[in-house]
């Protein structure tokens, strides 16, 4: 797409470069742009407790994780247990197993973060909901009844001393680790246009805030789709989530903010040879096929030579 910003952004002070462990945490923005990391040759993690949208819950399974907590809370529909922080991916047929699965990510993910460069945090809506009978805000509801719960617009004063005293305990869990804050793009019109709006700008104060007090970063990811692509056409017909198309766009403005032109070329080779396994062969016994399987599979022995840091599944 050849489409010009009509504001600028910065060459940021943190380079992502091969070698470098990615985490993605928050709403289901970040699993887009997980593919767009894992084809460009990064080890990346995204969202090992599930899609989280609000602030609160996305800083709740971090802060349980570091700290080695066992304390768990849970939800039952029927013969499904859950837990009140996470989405409904992460279960169990009993409590036990459903304890046992948190734990498990909780450690898997904190021996994750601790080896990471960059932890990308995109923040999906500041409407959260929280549980009547014991006054938690719950990062899933798990499709149960709506009586149960009380809708609340987030406080960013709450979330800013709550963030900021998090960003700490990260950077005191692993101080080379980079957080890079973002806001999704993808309207929760469930809510409404206008409550959705105002989400929107609660939470981009709070990560404003938050840049101004720490030393962590910011993509405007969300102003890039609703202020420079501004067009129904790079919305799904749902209206509400972005085309690939549009996240491919930001994916571009992402690599030219926080790559170096030798990671972009390399990313854009390691893409183009992922794409090449990728191809369905419609003849894989015939010769011209098994020649294009074996030049492929050279330029990938050469280039895994040349540059060993990255990453292959």
């Amino acid at each position: 797409m050849n489409f010009q910003l009509n504001f600028s952004i910065p060459k940021s002070t943190v380079e992502i470069q091969h070698g470098d462990k990615i985490s993605l945490m928050g709403s289901c923005f970040s699993d887009a742009m997980h593919g767009h990391f894992f084809n460009a040759g990064f080890e990346v993690l995204s969202n090992p407790f599930g899609t989280l949208f609000h602030p609160n819950a996305i800083a709740e399974v971090i802060e349980s994780s570091i700290d080695q907590s066992e304390i768990i809370h849970t939800a039952q529909r029927s013969d499904i247990h859950f837990s009140w922080d996470a989405a409904s991916n992460l279960f169990g047929y009993s409590e036990e197993e459903l304890k046992s699965n948190i734990l498990t990510a909780r450690q898997e993910y904190r021996s994750y973060l601790g080896s990471s460069k960059v932890l990308v945090i995109t923040f999906g809506t500041a409407w959260g909901y929280v549980l009547k009978s014991s006054k938690k805000m719950v990062a899933n509801c798990h499709k149960l009844p709506d009586s149960l719960f009380e809708k609340q617009l987030m406080d960013v004063n709450t979330q800013f001393e709550k963030w900021t005293a998090l960003i700490a305990k990260i950077k005191s869990f692993n101080p080379e680790l980079e957080i890079i804050f973002t806001v999704s793009p993808v309207r929760h019109r469930k809510d409404g246009l206008v409550e959705n709006n105002r989400s929107k700008g609660r939470l981009i104060e709070l990560v404003h805030l938050l840049n101004e007090e720490s030393s962590t970063h910011y993509f405007p990811s969300y102003e890039i789709v609703m202020d420079e692509l501004r067009d129904y056409r790079f919305f799904k017909e749902c209206r509400v989530h972005p085309t690939d198309e549009a996240v491919e766009y930001v994916w571009n403005q992402f690599m030219g903010t926080f790559f170096s032109r030798e990671t972009q070329e390399l990313a854009m080779k390691v893409r183009k040879l992922h794409r090449t396994f990728e191809h369905k062969i419609l003849h894989p016994g015939s010769a011209e096929s098994k020649r294009h399987v074996e030049v492929s599979e050279k330029k990938l022995l050469l280039l895994e030579l040349a540059h060993p840091e990255i990453y292959w599944e």
